[in-house]
This record gives structure tokens, C-alpha cells and sequence, in this order.
């Protein structure tokens, strides 16, 4: 005869890691998170997930100095092998050498803007594909190709490194949209000087210093 008792759900224990490293000026004492969760609508009338946060100060650390990486913490998954769960590797620092930006360096210039986007090419495909470094300087390429070619995808424009995706929000939206993706003035010199806007902003993420050289 079948039971016909209730039964309780066994707690459920998930671990969240962030792979990589924020860059100082992003740092405050306290950096908030989201996380949402949610049971089925059948099963709501019945129970409630409850969620408990533990701060783990005795994670352990790298000899290096540096906090251990996600991918140096498996997870195991449903038929019990251990397998790794995040998408960027944690690399020692990566040289940034196309920055900081020449002193004469000309915003409103596209031919200034195509040499920056050629040296930010040269670097980037010399950089592991799976680090943020990586992720970061494609961004901040198509940025400068864009730049230097204010009319792509029509228009004229050089053949850019096969290995560099034509990928990430800013250049995808450009490709869709053209220079709405910017809004406001959409003169060429109106173009540039939000292009060299979004550029200071996306520099910092990995060079908060000054982005202009005053030698």
C-alpha cells in the first residue's frame, strides 16, 4: 500500500565562486549581490526557499598571494565526475602596452583611431582567449576600429585579425544599429567624441590611471 505521508525536500548546497579579480578603483568595502531563486508555481502553496549566506574568511589562498580561482575549485556533477565551472582564468597581470594612449593622441582624429586599433590588435592576439584580459581588449578594439571607421560595416574598412570575433554588445549593436547605438549627435565629429566617451569608460576597467600620456 502506498504511504501517504508528507515528505521534505533535502536542503540543497550551492556554491557560487567569481572567477577573476576587480580592479582597485572598483573596490568598496562592500560589493553588492544578487541572487534569485525560485521553486516551481505548483509547489509554492507548499513551501518556501529559504536561503542562508555564509562568509567563508578560511578559503584558502594561493601561495602567490592572490585568492584561489574558481577553477581550482571543481564541482561535482550529477554522475560524479569533477568538472570545472567558470568561463575566465585567472591570469598573473597582462601588460597593457598600447596604453597609456599617446600625449598627442587625437580623439577627433580617425587616423589616430586606426593606428590605436592596430596596436590594441597586435597585443590582443597575443593574450590568453580565456581571461578577462582578453574579453576587455576585444571590446576595446572594436571601439578604436569603429573609431577609425566611423561608417562600418559600410563603407571602407581594412580586414581586421580572423581571430579577433566580430562579438560583445558595442559592436554588435553597431552592426545592427549604426551609430544609433550612441544616440545624441550623429555628425562624424559628433560620433568620434562619444566613441573616445565610451572608450575612457571601458579603459578603466583595467587602467584606472590616466589614460593620456603628459610627457
Amino acid at each position: 500500500m502506498r504511504g501517504t505521508q508528507d515528505v521534505s525536500l533535502q536542503p540543497l548546497c550551492i556554491g557560487i565562486c567569481f572567477s577573476g579579480a576587480l580592479p582597485r578603483n572598483l573596490i568598496h568595502n562592500v560589493v553588492p549581490i544578487h541572487i534569485s531563486v525560485s521553486i516551481a508555481e505548483e509547489y509554492r502553496p507548499f513551501t518556501t526557499p529559504v536561503m542562508e549566506a555564509l562568509s567563508l574568511d578560511g578559503y584558502p589562498y594561493s601561495s602567490s598571494g592572490s585568492s584561489i580561482s574558481c577553477e581550482e575549485a571543481p564541482v561535482v556533477n550529477e554522475i560524479g565526475h569533477e568538472q570545472l565551472s567558470c568561463d575566465h582564468v585567472v591570469y598573473p597581470d597582462i601588460p597593457i602596452p598600447f596604453l597609456p594612449l599617446q600625449h598627442n593622441f587625437d580623439p577627433a582624429d580617425s587616423h589616430h583611431w586606426s593606428q590605436l586599433s592596430e596596436q590594441i590588435q597586435r597585443w590582443l592576439v597575443t593574450v590568453p582567449v580565456d581571461s578577462q584580459h582578453w574579453t576587455w581588449g576585444r571590446d576595446a578594439f572594436w571601439l578604436a576600429f569603429v573609431g577609425a571607421c566611423p561608417d562600418f560595416p559600410a563603407g571602407r574598412w581594412p580586414r581586421w585579425d580572423a581571430r579577433i570575433p566580430l562579438e560583445g554588445q558595442f559592436i554588435e549593436q553597431w552592426v545592427g544599429t549604426g551609430p544609433a547605438t550612441l544616440g545624441g549627435d550623429q555628425t562624424r565629429e559628433g560620433l568620434l567624441e562619444q566613441i573616445w566617451a565610451e572608450f575612457c569608460v571601458h579603459a578603466m576597467l583595467f587602467y584606472p590611471d590616466p589614460l593620456v600620456s603628459v610627457d
